[in-house]
């Protein structure tokens, strides 16, 4: 009830949290454009990761390895704004979704991975503004699994697949206090496996379940797993500035 009154709380006092860019770390599967679209549901309690390009495929030999087994994967980086102050939440589980898979007895898909980083980018020097500016930065992993489903080792399957695991080692995020000089990212990646072929047609998602409570941050940057200080510096200049191109050897400058 707790985590229920919270939603009601922050949520006709705040816009919606939403998403402002995505960058694909393999645009080659699943490209920032078409292949991912990550968001929080409408009431906060979950975000919905979908990877529409996507799909199992049989490996072709290759660099010495022999082939025939089949993955699937991708990996993305999504900037969000408008979180509620005074909240932090935590992932409780995930579900992965394919809609059309396509095992054929002993392909054996043996594993299923699901990692989420949060990180955020904090601006040091935002009130009062100067030059330069500087960044620090942390971040955190708030699911890690890799399971075993053991689908198709003595049988066919066609059709849907879900399957859904608890997070066994919860992670809070960080404690959001409305600071506007923080950049919040969430990394997230979809991985599957099997031992022999397999196919799917394009399509697969996560649902991750979120758990939300109150909290008080006087700092809301003392957080994470993994801190870097000063980790970008950035000057600006009013004036023009002059720039040199480098040339190949042997190669001189006309003037």
């Amino acid at each position: 009830m707790k985590v229920f009154l919270l939603f009601a709380m922050f949520s006709c006092t705040t816009n919606a949290i939403h998403s402002v860019s995505v960058v694909s770390e393999t645009p080659y599967d699943c490209d920032a454009v078409r292949g991912v679209d990550v968001y929080f549901t409408p009431n906060d309690d979950g975000i919905h990761a979908n990877f529409p390009t996507v799909h199992l495929s049989v490996m072709p030999p290759a660099h010495g390895y022999p082939g025939g087994y089949s993955q699937v994967g991708c990996g993305a980086t999504v900037e969000f704004e408008d979180f509620p102050g005074g909240v932090r939440f935590s992932i409780a589980n995930v579900t992965w979704n394919v809609q059309n898979l396509s095992l054929t007895k002993g392909d054996n898909l043996y594993s299923l991975r699901s990692k989420v980083d949060l990180i955020i980018e904090h601006l040091t020097n935002y009130s009062p503004i100067k030059y330069p500016l500087v960044k620090d930065k942390s971040s955190a992993t708030l699911i890690d699994l890799d399971v075993n489903p053991a689908l198709a080792t003595t049988e066919d399957y066609q059709g849907e697949y879900i399957l859904t695991k608890e997070n066994p080692n919860q992670v809070w995020s960080t404690c959001y206090n409305g600071y506007l000089a923080n950049v919040t990212k969430l990394d997230l990646r979809i991985g599957a496996s099997t031992k022999g072929g397999g196919t799917s047609l394009p399509g697969w998602s996560m649902d991750f379940g979120l758990v939300w409570e109150g909290c008080y941050a006087p700092n809301e940057t003392n957080w994470g797993e993994n801190i870097i200080k000063g980790w970008e510096s950035c000057t600006y200049r009013e004036a023009n500035q002059t720039s040199n191109r480098l040339l190949p050897l042997g190669m001189k400058m006309r003037h």
